[in-house]
């Protein structure tokens, strides 16, 4: 009897998960327009993550490292929506990227866009996790046009 009085009051407060959340910063933002111009209609940003292995242009990393690309929303994808501009985000990359920060750098002479996730441990990607200017789509053809890569 005591736990069907537990389920009970279980099923009439249930514990919403929160959403999806990514935050974009004006700089990306502004990036990100002006680039998308240039892609076929209906396209939006794909933020991904790629796990360990490391090598490429962004170094080597045993945690995750993000990347960017231009691609269609498919089916199952997140997606946050900034100013008429879509980032999608597929499942798989949904449990890395929830909270993740985008942002436009420019340093030292070079610019890039930035993925980084504070709630992910150091392990993980916590502080960074890769460049996240890299990507490319089949769809498209091309990376994300940072020009960091």
């Amino acid at each position: 009897m005591v736990s069907r009085i537990e389920t009970s009051v279980a099923a009439e407060n249930p514990v919403k998960e929160p959403a999806f959340q990514m935050q974009v910063s004006p700089q990306a933002l502004e990036q990100v327009r002006s680039l998308v111009k240039t892609q076929k209609p209906g396209m939006a940003v794909r933020v991904f993550v790629q796990l360990g292995g490391g090598g490429g242009c962004c170094g080597g990393s045993a945690g995750p490292t993000f990347g960017m690309a231009f691609d269609k929303p498919k089916n199952g994808d997140e997606v946050v929506k900034y100013d008429g501009v879509s980032f999608v985000v597929d499942p798989y990359s949904a449990e890395y990227c929830n909270g993740a920060q985008v942002d436009f750098v420019q340093e030292s002479g070079e610019s890039g866009f930035k993925v980084t996730n504070p709630n992910l441990p150091m392990s993980e990607g916590g502080s960074g996790g890769g460049c996240g200017s890299c990507g490319s789509s089949s769809s498209n053809g091309g990376s994300c046009g940072c020009g960091s890569c």
